[in-house]
C-alpha cells in the first residue's frame, strides 16, 4: 500500500492501458513468493512476459495472476482495485484468491472444499453459490472502466438471456450480496 499512499507515477503500456509502479512491484512480490512455495509452476501474469502459445499449451497446471485488478481505480484512489491469484490445473481454476487491500477484504477457495469472505482480522465465513433457478432472472455484469456497448451482444451470443447489466470496477462487486 506504500504506492497507493504515495506519488502514483503512470506510464502506458503498449495497448495504452495505464501502468504504475505498483503494478510492477506487485507483480514481482507475487511471481517470488509463487516461485519459494511451488518452483516447478510456471505463471503467467498480466504484467509478466507472454510466452508463446506453443510453450503455453504444453502447461497443464500454471499460476494465472493479475498483480493489480483496477489500476485506473488505483490511479483515482477510490479503493476498488484487487490483487488476483488462482491456480489453475487441466484448464480449471482450483484455487483463487482475490484480494482488495484497501479494504482488506479477502476471498479465497480450492476447489472440493469450498469459498470464504474474509474482512480484516475478522474470522472467514463460508461463501456459497447456488444453481439458478429456472425463471430467475440472469445479471451480467461488465467493467465500469471499460464499458463496451458490445458486451451485452456478446453474453447473448454465449447463450445467456441477461435480465439487466451491473457494472462494477475490479472484481470488487464479485461475491456482494445483492
Amino acid at each position: 500500500m506504500e504506492h497507493y499512499r504515495g506519488d502514483i507515477a503512470v506510464t502506458a503500456k503498449p495497448d495504452q492501458s495505464p501502468l504504475t509502479l505498483a503494478d510492477a512491484a506487485a507483480h514481482e512480490t507475487i511471481v517470488r513468493g509463487l516461485a519459494e512455495i511451488d518452483p516447478d509452476t510456471p505463471v503467467l501474469s498480466e504484467e509478466g512476459r507472454l510466452p508463446d502459445y506453443e510453450e503455453r499449451r504444453r502447461w497443464s497446471r500454471y499460476w494465472l495472476v493479475d498483480p493489480l485488478d483496477g489500476t485506473k481505480e488505483f490511479i483515482a484512489r477510490n479503493g476498488e482495485f484487487t490483487v488476483n491469484v488462482a491456480l489453475v490445473e487441466a484448464g480449471r481454476p482450483t484455487m483463487g484468491v482475490v484480494f482488495a487491500p484497501a479494504s482488506e477484504l479477502l476471498y479465497h477457495g480450492l476447489e472440493g472444499l469450498g469459498s470464504w469472505r474474509q474482512a480484516g482480522r475478522e474470522p472467514a465465513t463460508r461463501v456459497f453459490s447456488r444453481e439458478r433457478r429456472g425463471d430467475e432472472a440472469l445479471t451480467v455484469v461488465e467493467s465500469r472502466s471499460h464499458p463496451s456497448a458490445a458486451q451485452p451482444s456478446q453474453s447473448l451470443r454465449i447463450g445467456t438471456s441477461p435480465e439487466s447489466f451491473a457494472a462494477m470496477r475490479s472484481s470488487m462487486g464479485l461475491g456482494r450480496p445483492r
